[in-house]
């Protein structure tokens, strides 16, 4: 399982929207907005989508200028026997 946190850059006047359709990504958390645009958000890994497709669909939202991966963490998935 893949767990990655991203620093979103949205457009000041649009963050609430930008928050609202980041959150409503599926295995994606949005943990701060601030009133200039920036977004914490974390994202792991949902049965056939990877993280990394969660965060590569947040450069596509309207409203967002950039993102940044600031952190990836990588670990087995568990495996029941």
């Amino acid at each position: 399982m893949n767990v990655i946190g991203v620093l979103v850059h949205a457009v000041p006047e649009r963050v609430s929207e930008v928050e609202i359709e980041i959150a409503a990504m599926d295995g994606v958390e949005v943990h701060a907005a601030t009133g200039d645009g920036r977004l914490v958000v974390t994202a792991v890994d949902i049965g056939e989508r990877f993280a990394s497709d969660s965060l590569m669909a947040m450069n596509h939202v309207a409203g967002v200028i950039g993102t940044s991966l600031v952190y990836h963490a990588s670990e087995p998935d568990d495996v029941a026997a």
